[in-house]
This record gives structure tokens, sequence and C-alpha cells, in this order.
């Protein structure tokens, strides 16, 4: 017998349910729109009292944690990811959106502010693609008009488009397969991959119901190739007795972690604890003049910390972000503790799906350069180590970084200005500010 906490957290429900292979022992489910939901947390643990059970007779979970939950679900969540870490039990992680469309490779769309969205597209050999941002932006990353890529073969040619050869970004449509569409902004999606010339059908799902991913699972139909890659699976099923794991303990400990980003090696603290930034300026002699800047899981959590993001803002993380991109923003009086009085804030969401995972786990935190103050940013954790004024509490060695650093565009200007050029090209940064 196989006791399973199925959850589904989409951006209008939330649904549990608790079964015992094939029997539902128990479910709920919250509407978001009402002002009196509760969170999937204490829905969860509510179900599993409902059934008669504990939290210790767990077998496994099976989580749907598209990539559009993450910033509305994560206090939440972090009940069912604490199951997973104390029991050490297998967690599947599902997009219920692609798993619900079975039929074809899904292009599963979920709100994320504004005009912007999350994208995951489930390939048909199983790969799981994911973006944020701008509709129209995410669509021509996804898949590029013909001419902007060359014919080849590749591996990925049983889906409804072609990657480049050597480029897994780069695709183009590949006629007589279907892709179908599911989610938030389906209409506006299928015109725009009309005009693409990429087919595409309605799959005419958008918020997936509990009861509909319970009858999925039951047929088995948790396998891959239906994984998602969002890192809120991530971080339960990463956080194992490894470095991440000592990483995020010493960080809610108050201590200082070494850990590496999609660019270069970062020094990190938890915002909220005092000694730990008091220790990380004494590692680096960094003046205390300088403020630190942070990095966040999803551009989604910023307003809740009440930092400001201009229209300006929103295009360049919805073109770069999660990636190596930092964006000066303004600070208003809505911000916690730790953030007021400050002008302005360096903020980051890294591309790294660890770090990322990470961030989901313990919320946002104060991460700068690891290295001394005037020296070069080293690529590997050994010459780091070497330059600090002591010891990091953790330290996660991630082999060598590329050594580039983020670009940085202050947006908290009447006209935004690129105050450092980095990964992104100064003319990539330019392009999105000038035509969107």
């Amino acid at each position: 017998m196989t006791l399973t906490l199925a959850v589904e957290t989409s951006s209008r429900v939330y649904g549990v349910a608790l079964l015992d292979d094939d029997e539902v022992l128990a479910r709920a489910s919250a509407d978001r729109s009402d002002p009196g939901f509760v969170d999937v947390g204490v829905l969860a643990s509510s179900v599993i009292a409902e059934g008669g059970r504990t939290v210790a007779d767990l077998d496994r979970l099976a989580v749907d944690v598209g990539p559009g939950n993450l910033a509305s679900v994560r206090a939440g969540i972090a009940y069912v990811n604490a199951v997973a870490f104390a029991r050490e039990i297998p967690v599947i992680g599902l997009d219920a959106l692609a798993l619900l469309s079975r039929g074809g490779p899904t292009l599963a769309l979920r709100m994320a502010g504004g005009t912007a969205v999350y994208a995951a597209l489930t390939r048909a050999d199983g790969t799981v693609a994911t973006r944020h941002g701008d509709l129209a932006v995410v669509l021509k990353d996804l898949f590029p008009t013909p001419g902007a890529v060359t014919s080849g073969t590749s591996a990925a040619t049983n889906g409804p488009f072609v990657t480049e050869e050597g480029d897994e970004r780069a695709v183009r449509p590949n006629p007589g397969v279907g892709l179908r569409v599911a989610g938030a902004k389906r209409p506006q999606a299928l015109a725009l991959l009309a005009d693409l010339g990429v087919e595409a059908t309605d799959a005419g799902i958008d918020a997936p119901e509990i009861d509909d991913l319970v009858a999925a699972l039951r047929c088995g139909d948790h396998e891959p190739p239906v994984v998602s890659a969002a890192p809120l699976t991530e971080s339960s099923v990463r956080f194992r007795g490894d470095a991440w794991a000592a990483a995020r303990e010493a960080l809610l400990a108050g201590g200082v972690a070494l850990l590496p980003t999609d660019t270069v090696y970062g020094l990190a603290v938890h915002p909220r604890r005092r000694e730990a930034i008091d220790t990380l300026f004494a590692l680096k002699a960094r003046p205390r003049t300088r403020e630190l800047p942070i990095m966040v899981a999803t551009p989604d959590e910023l307003p809740s910390l009440g930092v400001e993001v201009p229209d300006t803002a929103r295009r360049l993380l919805g073109a770069f972000s999660p990636g190596p991109i930092t964006v000066a923003l303004g600070i208003d009086d809505t911000a916690p503790a730790w953030l007021a009085g400050r002008a302005e804030v360096g903020v980051r969401v890294p591309a790294d799906p660890d770090l990322r995972a990470l961030l989901s786990d313990v919320g946002a935190l104060l991460v700068t350069s690891a290295n001394a103050h005037g020296e070069p940013t080293a690529q590997a954790t050994g010459p780091i180590l070497a330059q600090l004024a002591g010891r990091p509490d953790a330290v996660v060695d991630g082999g060598e970084r590329s050594g580039v650093p983020s670009t940085v565009v202050n947006c908290h200007l009447e006209t935004p200005r690129i105050e450092r050029e980095g990964a992104i090209p100064a003319a990539e940064i330019e392009r999105v500010l000038t035509h969107g």
C-alpha cells in the first residue's frame, strides 16, 4: 500500500488529496479568490488529519509545481517541503497542466502578474523548457520564426519544434506534429504561435482541478515525460544531506554561505540575521557605506518586499530573468525593516536552479560577489577562500564559474542607465528598453 499526498497549486485554486493506492481517503480545495481561503500547507494538514493519518505515514508526495506558482505558494508549500525533508520520501514533481493535456507536447502558461506569464514547454521527449516574461517575448524565445534558425537534425525532432544543432534554446516549427496550449492567455498564445508558423490547438484547460490530477495519478500518468523542472520540487528533492542543505541551515542560523550563481560566486546571508550581515562585511573588508543587493526566486516577490517595479524594469526582468541581470529599483514605505531606510536596492533572479530552489525555500537573500573588497572575483572556491578574512559558515562548491558578472541597470532613474555591462550586452538592454 502506498500513501500519497497529492498537492495541486494553480494560480486560481489550491487542492490536496490523500490517496492510499487507488483509494481517495480525503480531499479538499480552496479558491484563492475567496478572502477566507487557507494556504496549501493548512489544507494539506487538514486533509491528512481527515484521512485518519499523520505526516509520518506518508510514502510520497505528488506536487504540481508549475513555474507560475513559485512565489504565491512558497509559504504554504514549505509545509509540504518540510514533510519531504524530514521523512526523506520521494517527491514527484508534476506540471498538471501538461499532464492533463496529454495527446501531444504541451505549452503550459501561468499568470505572473501584469502581462507576464510563466511558460513550461513539455516536449515530446520529456524535457521541459521554462521561461518567464511578456507573452510575446516568451513565445518568440521558445519558437523563433523559421528564418531565425537553420534546418538540421536533432534529438528533439519528435516534437512540434526542432532544435538548431548545438543550440538547445533555438527551435523552429516541425510540420505534422501539433502543440497543445493549456493555462492562462491561451487565445493570445494561439494567435502569436500562428504568426510564428507553429501549429497549435487549445487544450481547453485553465486551472487544473485536484480531482482531475487525482484521476491522472490513479492511472499512473505521474511518471515521465511530464516531470516539471520547477524550483519548488527541486528544493524538496535536493536538500538532503548535501552542501545545499548545509548552506540552508547556516543561513537560517545566522551564518554566511559561499554559493555558486550562474555568473560568479556570491556570499549570501539571511536579511533578518543582523549578525550575519556584520560577518559578511568583515569577511570582505567591504565599506559599510555600500549596501548589499538581494536575490529572489522570482520577480513576483518584489511587491511584497516594498520594491517598486516600473515598466522599464518589468520589461528587462521579463526578457532576461532568470539570468545575469541586476536591476536597481526604488523602495516604498511598505518595505520590511531590513530594507527600510534605503533609497534603492539591486535585485537579481539567478538562473542557477539550485540557487533558485534555495531562494524559494528560505526567501530573499542578501548576496554580494565573493571577493575581498577591491580584488577581482575568483572563479573557484579555493582562490576565493584564500582572499577572504576568514571562512564562511557553509561552502557550496559548484565548480568553476564563468567569471562574467551580471549586467547592472539602474531603473530607479527617470531614464534607465546601464551602470555595468556584464554578461548581457548593452545593445540587448537598449533593444528591450527601446522596443519592448
